[in-house]
């Protein structure tokens, strides 16, 4: 049995070369690297190829963000031959929209780094994350200021969680808890549940779409797989995100740029709306 199949979703291809030196820091574990890609590049192929000769690259439909590749990808390996799964994927950067999370907020590109560096910060935090995986009660581990479990974040979708658990032959829940962002290490046993899901349940990715899709729903059925088994989701706990988070916070007072749920761009400079027009 190999250590670990890791499965990267590249969407956003100019953030090739910032993951690939993120997963230079598995050195010393034994990994297969798995690589969907949603359009064909020779130069993005050439450089997975050049850092993993042996990587399996898959061409998948734009469907279901990064869940539908997922679920592709597990059908694509037998679970019962890795310990670990490492689910990785690009994040739009260009989005000037933010997610709240516990109590914090996140702009996607300090989102996208905060859940990398839980993962694969350097070769000495793969090393303490695979040793706390090691613990028979872990199932899944990521950064602990993306485990979520706020009403908010799935108050709209619970009838469609417990309905997809419900389908998966797991119980229902009134409290989901789940990784925002969805990038985590997993026991590989416990994702045989999503075995039950294609591809093409997903519907084709629309990047306006924000919340309410099949692959939101999964999203957040992913950590009650877990949890149905016995297992529980730890969180690595960095304290630098705070700091971001803060230095963030400050840069958004000063200006910001965002686009609302109805479709209108706004600006603000020190809070103060100077600028809307619909989009």
């Amino acid at each position: 049995m190999k250590t670990l199949a890791v499965h990267l979703h590249i969407h956003y291809q100019e953030q090739l070369d910032e993951i690939l030196s993120r997963l230079a820091n598995l050195q010393g574990v034994e990994y297969d690297l798995f690589v969907t890609l949603t359009d064909e590049d020779e130069q993005v192929r050439a450089k997975i190829k050049a850092f993993k000769p042996e990587a399996k690259i898959i061409k998948v439909e734009n469907r279901g963000y990064d869940i539908g590749p997922f679920v592709e990808f597990l059908h694509c390996i037998n679970l019962d031959d890795y310990q670990y799964v490492l689910k990785l994927h690009t994040k739009a950067k260009h989005s000037q929209n933010y997610t709240h999370l516990n109590n914090m907020r996140f702009d996607n590109t300090l989102w996208g780094k905060v859940l990398w560096d839980a993962l694969l910060a350097t070769p000495k935090r793969v090393r303490k994350d695979m040793q706390i995986l090691e613990n028979p009660q872990v199932g899944m581990l990521s950064s602990k200021y993306c485990i979520n479990k706020e009403e908010r974040n799935y108050k709209k979708l619970l009838t469609q969680i417990n309905q997809k658990l419900e389908e998966l032959k797991l119980h229902k829940t009134e409290r989901p808890e789940f990784v925002a962002g969805s990038m985590f290490y997993a026991k590989a046993k416990l994702l045989k549940p999503l075995l039950n899901l294609q591809i093409n349940d997903f519907a084709p990715t629309d990047a306006k779409v924000k919340e309410g899709t099949l692959a939101h729903v999964v999203e957040r059925v992913l950590g009650e797989v877990i949890k149905e088994q016995g297992y529980e989701i730890y969180g690595v706990n960095d304290w630098y995100p705070l700091f971001l988070c803060w230095k963030a916070a400050l840069k958004r007072f000063v200006y910001q740029r965002k686009v609302t749920q109805n479709g209108k761009l706004l600006i603000k400079v020190l809070k103060l709306p100077i600028y809307s027009k619909k989009i």
